[in-house]
């Protein structure tokens, strides 16, 4: 098979790029699993040619050596596939081949080998260039003798375009095997749109199959886009032991199902296949293997001896983009041939989505600045377009622009209050709270709008970040310092003595009241410690005011007191008050004393002397009776 695609559609020339794939006689290159890994042991030889309408400088093209990508000794092949670019102006048609000579023994036909591949470097129409198909068929077929089969010839097509498969019917195309040059059984049939075989092989030995595909701009065209080649063998057999049944695939994924794969990802799957006629196992796995394909070794099920499984791993590749088939076949100790199975690795770009509503920019709102609280997103489909719900997980996902990580995703098979599917547009409700000051994009998975089993171009995903992105407001961070310092504060209590008069009228009587109290000095060391706390909303204004209000009510109570008392104390107050010490008396005296003046009333006059912080205050009023000291 050798195939091509425009990889540099800017410059000019453009870039080319072909892939090919060969398979060649197992003792001629034999091939290991740790040269398979190195990816370094090259393959076959020759050279692809230009032979007429040459663009310029294009003669030889490039070799067919390639890495060896996989091998059977027991079918006695090894394969291998391979890429390489080279420049073609705008706006030429013309055919690369490859030729040489001779095939092994066939049933029919023989001589001569050739492949060519049609190479076409117009614009399309919509503005992009050709994708050629990539078609991935088993080296070997074995058919049983008699036996009716339908044989699928494996077509991918990255641009979605519709292909049909024909016989190839020039020298260039099929050298010696071309249909014309095959004698095959009268039943043998081509079904040209679904690219199906039928044949019903009667005689034993080798037979070459010859086949081209060919792609087309819509479903009325008659030009093709290019031609792509691909040769097979079938391997006609027969058996004494009577039971035909084939071997089976039951793996984990079906058949023909794209597995997408981001490049540099890498994906692992279960191949299982089940033996069915009795007695029999699984003798041999015949497959075709990629570029970036490993395979484990086979093994027993645990529970049922008729099942072998082995692993399979990919790493998508950048320049895979596109539908890698990966295609195998079980063969059981009798000789049956299970069907040929595929699994679609298909390495996806984000900005290379074929999916109808990104090429064609499907309108969808809200984008660019939106509230945090926003919950309504709306896709619409163009017009005549629809789509339904499918019944396998897929996901929507709202992704942070700087992280690409998740921030929220909707199962669109199973929440199906957040994804809501209309005739004519795509509803997401989403119920999260996005961040403030944060970009985001919304990202649609493979088989949200068709199943990904299908391998059509709606079943590819859309996760350009560019297609469908959204940013919410930042908000102003509200900081609060709380601190305090390191200080060394010092108390003193100085001493001083408070001289008090006592005067009774029977008896004139002075004490003196000395009252000592001690200097004590206190020192406070306090660490500092600064916190900042960063609060989400500000600090709410109403509690700011609650504060001041409740202080000033405070200072006006305690103003208010202050002034009631002095409006309270006596108003002949002497500031020459001569104090004579007399004997010291005991309290209890001194409040006999205050009593016997308070009854008796007789008192005609009093003094106290206070010392408030340095202050003296004199007393002078013959009302005040029951005034006996005022201390501080």
């Amino acid at each position: 098979m050798i195939t091509w695609r425009i990889t540099n559609s800017t410059s000019n020339p453009l870039v080319v790029e072909i892939l090919q794939r060969h398979a060649w006689n197992y003792s001629w290159w034999p091939c290991t699993n740790a040269q398979i890994s190195a990816g370094n042991y090259m393959i076959g030889s020759g050279n692809i040619i230009c032979p007429s309408s040459c663009p310029p400088n294009v003669s030889t093209i490039n070799s067919v050596t390639v890495p060896c990508t996989g091998y059977n000794q027991i079918e006695s092949y090894v394969s291998g596939e391979g890429r390489f670019t080279f420049r073609v102006p705008p706006n030429y048609r013309f055919r690369a081949i490859f030729n040489n000579s001779a095939w092994f023994s066939l049933v029919t036909g023989g001589g001569v080998w050739s492949v060519a591949t049609e190479i076409n470097t117009y614009i399309r129409p919509s503005g992009r260039y050709n994708q050629a198909p990539i078609v991935t068929m088993l080296p070997v077929i074995r058919l049983r003798r008699y036996l009716i089969y339908d044989i699928k010839i494996n077509v991918a097509d990255n641009d979605f375009d519709r292909y049909t498969c024909v016989w190839s019917n020039s020298s260039q195309e099929c050298g010696g095997v071309c249909r014309s040059a095959l004698t095959l059984p009268a039943s043998t049939f081509l079904n040209e749109t679904s690219c199906i075989l039928h044949f019903v092989p009667a005689t034993i030995g080798f037979y070459a199959m010859a086949f081209t595909i060919l792609d087309f701009e819509n479903e009325t065209s008659t030009t093709p886009l290019s031609r792509v080649p691909i040769q097979f063998i079938f391997n006609v057999w027969d058996s004494n032991v009577t039971c035909s049944l084939k071997p089976i695939y039951i793996g984990d994924v079906s058949a023909d199902e794209c597995i997408f794969v981001e490049p540099g990802k890498n994906i692992t799957v279960l191949i299982r296949i089940k033996v069915q006629c009795p007695n029999a196992t699984l003798a041999n796995v015949i497959g075709v293997y990629p570029t970036g394909f490993t395979q484990s070794s086979r093994y027993t099920d645990a529970y049922d001896p008729t099942i072998n499984i082995f692993q399979v791993s990919y790493t998508g590749n950048a320049n895979q983009v596109g539908q890698n088939l990966f295609c195998f076949a079980g063969v059981d100790s009798i000789g049956n041939q299970g069907d040929s199975n595929c699994l679609r690795f298909t390495v996806q770009l984000a900005s290379d989505s074929r999916n109808t509503l990104y090429v064609n920019n499907a309108t969808h709102f809200p984008m660019g600045l939106v509230s945090k609280y926003q919950s309504n997103w709306t896709l619409l489909y163009p017009t005549t377009t629809t789509f339904v719900r499918p019944s396998t997980d897929a996901y929507i996902r709202f992704k942070i622009t700087s992280t690409q990580q998740d921030f929220v995703t909707y199962n669109v098979a199973k929440q199906t209050t957040n994804v809501i599917y209309l005739s004519d547009r795509l509803i997401i409700l989403s119920n999260v709270v996005f961040s403030p000051g944060q970009n985001y994009y919304i990202s649609i998975d493979p088989g949200v709008f068709l199943p990904i089993a299908t391998c059509l171009r709606d079943s590819m995903g859309i996760t350009d970040k560019t297609f469908w992105p959204f940013n919410t407001a930042s908000e102003p961070n509200t900081t609060v310092t709380t601190s305090t310092t390191s200080q060394s504060s010092t108390t003193t209590l100085v001493n001083r003595t408070v001289p008090t008069l006592r005067t009774i009228t029977t008896q004139v009587t002075q004490t003196t009241q000395t009252k000592t109290t001690t200097r004590v000095t206190t020192a406070t060391s306090l660490s500092t410690t600064t916190k900042q706390i960063h609060f989400t909303s500000p600090f709410p204004v109403s509690g700011v005011v609650g504060i001041l209000i409740g202080s000033l009510i405070l200072i006006m109570l305690i103003s208010f007191v202050i002034i009631q008392c002095k409006r309270r104390a006596p108003t002949n107050l002497s500031t020459e008050s001569k104090i004579t010490p007399t004997k010291k008396k005991s309290m209890a005296d001194i409040f006999h004393q205050y009593r016997i003046a308070t009854r008796k009333n007789t008192q005609a006059a009093r003094r106290s002397v206070a010392y408030i912080t340095n202050t003296s205050l004199s007393f002078g009023s013959d009302t005040q009776q029951t005034l006996v000291s005022i201390e501080c």
